[in-house]
Formats: C-alpha cells, structure tokens, sequence
C-alpha cells in the first residue's frame, strides 16, 4: 500500500525530574492528556483503560534512552509516560484527528525533544518508511487495546515485522480479554515469542491484561 506520510512538527524539550518515577500508577509519568471528541466506540480519542494500564507499565526510567514506537496512539497516554520516563518515543496513529491531537498533547507536556508524531496507517508502506527515517530501529513496540479488529491483524503484525529488529526488538500490547487477542498472537507465532502474559493491576482498571513478545531470531523464521 502506498500513501502520504505525515510528521509532526518538533519543538523545545522541558522535562520535569519529577517525571521519572519508579511509581506503578498512571499518574505517576506527571503527563497531562487531553481527550477528544470520540465519535465511536473504537475512538482512540479518549482514555480507555487499556491505555491507562499501558501508561502505568512505561512509568519507568528503566525505559531512559530507549526508542519507543506506539501503535495507535490516540491521546498518546502510554507513549508520552514512556516519554516522560525519558525514552525517545515516536507517537503513531492513522487517524488524522488525533495526530492533531497527540502534537497538542505532546506540547501542553513539553515533551517534543523525546516524542515525534507520524501519521501510521498499518501496512501503509509510505507511512513505514518516513518512521523508519525517524529512529531507524525500534527497542519496544507498544500499543493499547488494538487486538479487537481481526480484520487488521495482517497489517499490524506486517508493521510489527517492519520495526522490529530480529532477536532485540519487544512488543508491549495491553488489552481488555475479548476473544480476538488469541486469534493475532497465534498469527504472531511465527515472528514472535511470547515472553508472558499478566493480569495488569493498579491505575484503577480490571480485566486489562498485557502481552510482552520478542521479535525471533531471523535464523528461527521458517521459510
């Protein structure tokens, strides 16, 4: 698929020190988020609690000087509390809205020396490319409740493949249990281990669960 990238626009970075905290709670990052106007029900312009639970697992400075990419970003809660932990984050959503969205949430943060908005539409190879051009290589893939659509698992697990570096890079996937997760991660199977899954407590959420893979080694690959 080919069609036009779109990139955030850059601006001066002012992290607070009290933005890094080992504080397991989706407060603890200290980013502001703003909602939008959520349309539907699949609307990733509002906080769901698959992405306070994301925001409460990368509310870490362990993540310091990692290169992070979130799919499907939406109000970009989970990557600007990576972000705010100090990892370099590249924002990602199709949705023209919140790309518009996500560059004011980054700014009302002061966030825009680690985290960069592209517009990403999944198996988009423009879109691909211009991310690729932003950090080249990815250490964590993350991304909150996109396993409801089986219809788009073809393309995400293609996108997870173009970012991902063989035997390094992980992918973090929080989600409320429906029966779709099941059917992508079998699909995943033959690109990625799965290193474990867990209930996510804490941030005020229930029945949210997280899912840590790790991109095979290319030689485990069959042909």
């Amino acid at each position: 698929i080919r069609c036009r990238c779109q990139i955030g626009s850059m601006l001066l970075l002012a992290l607070s020190p009290s933005a890094l905290t080992l504080s397991p709670a989706p407060a603890a990052s200290g980013v502001r988020v703003s909602e939008g106007a959520a349309s539907s029900i699949d609307s990733g312009a509002r906080i769901w609690d698959a992405g306070l639970a994301l925001s409460m697992l990368l509310s870490s400075p362990a993540l310091a000087g990692k290169r992070v990419l979130e799919l499907g970003s939406g109000t970009g809660v989970g990557g600007l509390s990576a972000a705010a932990a100090g990892a370099q984050v590249v924002c990602s959503d199709a949705d023209k809205e919140c790309v518009l969205l996500l560059e004011e949430n980054i700014a009302a943060n002061s966030l825009s020396g680690r985290c960069r908005v592209a517009k990403l539409v999944w198996g988009c190879e423009d879109d691909e490319e211009c991310v690729l051009g932003l950090e080249g290589a990815f250490d964590l893939i993350c991304g909150s409740d996109v396993l409801y659509a089986p219809n788009a698992f073809d393309d995400l697990l293609s996108t997870l493949v173009t970012f991902s570096t063989p035997g390094e890079t992980e992918v973090m996937l929080t989600y409320p249990t429906r029966y779709t997760e099941s059917i992508f991660l079998e699909e995943a199977a033959a690109h990625f281990e799965t290193l474990e899954t867990f209930e996510v407590e804490g941030a005020g959420v229930e029945n949210v669960y997280c899912t840590r893979l790790r991109r095979r080694d290319a030689e485990e690959f069959s042909p």
